[in-house]
């Protein structure tokens, strides 16, 4: 019975920063303080715990006063988080609700549903169980997805499914909004959208690759519609997060045709067959105008913050990692900045606490309802996936029902037991250990081999199928203690499915059986060794040699670089006949019939070459003796004909003839970096010369026994050339350093200096003088190189990049280590490091004392063993490199461990690394544990084990299809 009501009355100061404002759970977006009523009211009316009802805000004297309506009655405290405050405000009381009772909501471990209406027959079986199931889902902004509350959605897909989940099942990894998201690369994101949209909008998780390509099906003003392709920047961190894309920059970006476009139309997106398979999407729009609060990804940055710093995130908060603010047990938002400690939040974003996520989860196959409005009755019956007992379900406002308890749910299953197998004990085991762990448990376990492991039924009452990987009889599993297992005396039973059977159940078949009898040759095809089918008619696949059927080669005339051929068999096309010259050179057809063919010799290398001729559905052209061309070594022209005397500039020579091995001339010094071309052409570094008139010298192309010159020379021209007095210092580590050039004619611009070919950065420079800050080099002498404005200055200067050891004292040491070792020599510098190495080639490292540049004092470590582990393993399913070998290994205190690992043999590369986790399936690393850093595909990583204990570690998410990891352990 519904009475006349009052409705909440709140007021919340005015605050002159950014700010947010929330309530049971979940936050508004950012607002820059103080703004308009209005602008609050809609952000408030945006929280998906007050739609689909709505407050009114009023700004009074300095306050903003916000009024609930009269169906919820007596509510919670609004709280307010900026980043003028260092703890979350709350809002003062005015007037306190007094619920209507015309409506009705119901609250489950802090979540509300809407408020019906009952007196109005309006509420069905139906409705109650969409209203309790949303209590399970992350609920967000109406303005992100609801399509119904915000008039600028277009066009919406949020991929919800009904499917059963157990406890394993975390919903703020598997939805972005709801319980669901897309995981199907395959389908579409927007499927036949008929209405204008100015932006594209979605939520996405991915775990590798920054780069997608997203193919839009967009329709122009009135011509045809036509998919482009288009490239977009994410985040590939495995977090969720929602970007919007404005449609008409993002299009006139890819494609300047659509600067002229009046109007389009998306009617389709979808994801390219490129993204990677591992990728999730949630909450699609096709949009008007932004969500309200929309956080583009430069404000996402500066979002979830503390006022005490920085939040570091990820950070561990009940038993979880978070990586943006949460809620902590008073609905306050919160993160972290160091271990173990937590800071409120100033600020958060969509990523954050702008959703309402439930607080457990919900088994969907247990849930059932019925509705009986003859008595006014709702039965429900659920589960949680923890299989906890749910609170009891209030009636909002609470006079108007009565809720009570039938049946508590069953106990979960807890605790440890140990299994006996091939009579070793193996512990702990735990009771609700899920499926993929339990498989990792096992394999970790020595001579266990691989399994698969599939986990039926609930948290009361498992089921696990044990499958061997390898075809092999195994022993039966036991128990042999479950004292530990909760509940107190809960049954385990094993049983045996199928034996294995370490027979092969097929023969390999000699190949002889699978052959037909011919009287002519056959092609075959073996492939895995066995030989393949014939689909031809009768099985004949065969093949003959003809001589009647092979070209022939008469005789040859050579004219410069023209050639004749004569013969028989020919081919009239000239792409059919197929001339080589040498190894790699060629002859162009000029003309071409069944009995002769004129060519030109083009990309040919020099001298005597043998004359190849290839009929294309023929072969090759027989001849009485081998058939020689002479190929000339010629230069036609060279660009530039002249230069700077200081030279390091680059030389085009043109010609024929030019093979790999020749090389170039100019007057009597060599042309430096020399690249061939296609036989034709040779690019070069003029080099310098000591002339200190203009002078003219020679260009020679020397290849074999072959010279050549050209026909004119090239000039050295010493007007205003550049010239280098002295280097300061003439040697310097190999780290490089200073060094100061004095000279004149460097000019005030458009300097660069080269160490070899290194490039070097110019902090100073004048007229004559330039200061140069050297690169990181290896030991040797490298010449120095400035090049100005007005050429290359001479003469060239060499500098010594300097590191080599003179003597080592003493030279006989303890094998536990703690000798004091001094390493005399010269270029030591700061970053030095000293490794011994034994007679067994092992390297031991020395630790570092003191270093100066000709002298480090070091202290030996232990001669401590060293044991390697490779990625060369073999796993049943996935095959070679795809498991550690060994899989598990015992050494001693001390010993070094080192894994090398490579994909250079395996069809598609596979990227390795070696992180220590807590245990056999655990896949979080441990803080400070060892660690190779980024994945490879070829690499190794070594650590030395000085503590005794058991040491796991894995290399996550190897495979990114199935998402396979590979694990190890150490025993010490």
């Amino acid at each position: 019975m519904s009475i006349d009501g009052v409705s909440e009355v709140q007021d919340v100061d005015a605050v002159f920063e950014m700010f947010q404002i929330g309530f049971e759970g979940v936050y508004t977006a950012l607002l820059d303080g103080p703004p308009e009523a209005t602008v609050v009211q809609d952000a408030l009316n945006d929280l998906p715990t007050i739609f689909p009802l709505s407050v009114t805000v009023t700004l009074v004297h300095s306050a903003y006063r916000v009024t609930f309506p009269v169906e919820m009655g007596d509510v919670s405290l609004l709280t307010v988080i900026s980043t003028a405050f260092e703890r979350p405000q709350t809002a003062a009381e005015i007037v306190q609700g007094i619920a209507s009772r015309s409506k009705i909501a119901f609250r489950l471990n802090g979540a509300t549903t809407s408020y019906l209406d009952f007196e109005a027959n309006a509420v069905t079986e139906s409705t109650l169980r969409s209203e309790f199931m949303n209590l399970f889902n992350i609920r967000c902004p109406p303005s992100l997805n609801n399509r119904h509350a915000t008039p600028s959605i277009v066009h919406v897909n949020e991929f919800e499914v009904s499917n059963s989940f157990n406890e394993t099942f975390n919903i703020e990894d598997q939805a972005f909004c709801g319980r669901s998201a897309l995981t199907s690369s395959r389908q579409c994101l927007v499927c036949e959208n008929t209405f204008i949209a100015d932006y594209f909008c979605f939520a996405y998780k991915i775990t590798t690759g920054n780069l997608i390509f997203l193919n839009y099906l967009v329709q122009s003003d009135d011509n045809q519609p036509v998919f482009e392709r288009i490239s977009l920047n994410i985040n590939s961190d495995s977090r969720w997060h929602y970007k919007c894309i404005n449609l008409r920059d993002t299009l006139e970006s890819y494609s300047l045709t659509y600067l002229s476009v009046t109007s389009f139309l998306i009617i389709q997106v979808q994801l390219d067959n490129s993204v990677p398979p591992m990728i999730m999407i949630d909450t699609v729009t096709l949009r008007t105008s932004l969500p309200t609060g929309y956080e583009e990804d430069s404000i996402i940055l500066s979002t979830d913050q503390s006022s005490s710093g920085v939040c570091s995130f990820p950070f561990f908060y009940n038993n979880q990692n978070h990586s943006s603010c949460i809620l902590d047990a008073d609905a306050m938002p919160i993160c972290g900045l160091t271990s173990n400690v937590t800071y409120y939040c100033q600020n958060s974003s969509i990523e954050g606490v702008r959703r309402l996520y439930p607080k457990y989860q919900l088994l969907y196959n247990s849930f059932s309802i019925t509705f009986l409005m003859s008595n006014r009755t709702i039965d429900i019956s659920f589960r949680y996936t923890s299989c906890m007992s749910p609170s009891l379900i209030e009636v909002l406002p609470s006079i108007t029902g009565q809720v009570i308890s039938i049946v508590n749910a069953s106990k979960p299953v807890d605790g440890y037991y140990s299994i006996m197998f091939d009579g070793k004990v193996h512990f702990p085991i735990p009771a609700k250990i899920t499926g993929s762990n339990l498989a990792n448990l096992l394999q970790s376990f020595s001579d266990f081999g691989y399994v698969a492991v599939a986990r039926t039924g609930e948290c009361a009452q498992y089921t696990y199928r044990i499958e061997w990987l390898a075809n092999d009889e195994q022993p039966l599993i036991s128990i042999a203690n479950s004292s530990e297992v909760r509940p107190i005396n809960a049954p385990i039973i094993v049983s045996s499915i199928r034996r294995g059977n370490a027979i092969n159940e097929f023969y390999n078949v000699p190949n002889d059986i699978l052959r037909t009898y011919h009287t002519t040759p056959q092609v075959e095809v073996l492939v895995g060794g066995y030989s393949s089918w014939c689909a031809k008619e009768n099985n004949n696949c065969e093949f003959l040699w003809s001589i009647d059927h092979t070209p022939t080669i008469t005789s040859v005339v050579q004219n410069g670089a023209l050639v004749t051929i004569f013969g028989t068999g020919f081919s009239n096309e000239f792409s059919a006949n197929i001339i080589t010259i040498g190894k790699n050179g060629s002859c162009n057809i000029v003309s071409a019939n069944t009995t002769s063919i004129i060519c030109t010799i083009v990309n040919a290398p020099s001298g005597p070459q043998i004359l190849q001729l290839n009929i294309v559905e023929k072969g090759l052209a027989s001849s009485n003796d081998i058939v020689i061309v002479n190929v000339p070594l010629l230069i036609t022209s060279f660009d530039p004909t002249g230069g700077d005397v200081g030279g390091g500039y680059q030389l085009a020579i043109i010609g024929s003839g030019f093979s790999p091995n020749a090389f170039i001339t100019i007057g009597e010094s060599f042309c430096r970096n020399l690249t061939v071309f296609n036989f034709s052409s040779i690019q070069c570094t003029v080099p310098p010369t000591g002339s200190m008139t203009l002078i003219r010298v020679a260009v020679i192309v020397i290849d074999g026994f072959n010279i050549a010159s050209a026909s004119g020379q090239f000039t050295y021209n010493v007007t205003n050339t550049p010239i280098i007095y002295n280097i300061s210092p003439t040697f310097v580590t190999m780290l490089g350093g200073l060094l100061n050039i004095s000279g004149t004619g460097f000019g005030n611009d458009s300097i660069s200096v080269f160490v070899a070919t290194t490039s070097v950065r110019v902090l100073a420079s004048s007229n004559n003088y330039i200061l140069v800050n050297l690169s990181a080099l290896p030991p040797g002498l490298y010449p120095v190189t400035v090049r100005t404005s007005m050429g290359f200055a001479r003469p060239i200067f060499h500098i010594e990049y300097r590191f080599y050891v003179q003597e080592v004292s003493p030279q006989i040491g303890s094998v536990y280590g703690g000798t004091d070792v001094y390493v005399y020599g010269g270029g030591f510098a700061n970053g030095t490091r000293i490794q011994l190495r034994d007679q067994s080639n092992r390297s031991f490292p020395c630790n570092i004392i003191s270093i100066q540049s000709n002298q480090i004092h070091c202290q030996t470590t232990s001669n401590s063993l060293q044991v390697t582990v490779t990625s060369n393993g073999f796993h049943p399913t996935y095959g070679f490199g795809y498991a550690w070998y060994p899989t598990r290994e015992t050494v001693r205190q001390g010993t070094i461990v080192t894994w090398y690992w490579s994909s250079l043999e395996l069809s598609t590369p596979v990227y390795y690394k070696i992180q220590q986790v807590a245990n056999a399936y655990s896949t979080e690393p441990i803080p400070y544990g060892f660690d190779s850093g980024s994945s490879t595909s070829v690499g190794s990583f070594s650590y030395q084990f000085d503590s005794l204990g058991t040491f796991y570690y894995w290399a996550p998410n190897i495979d990114q299809s199935t998402g396979y990891s590979m694990r190890g352990v150490i025993d010490v």
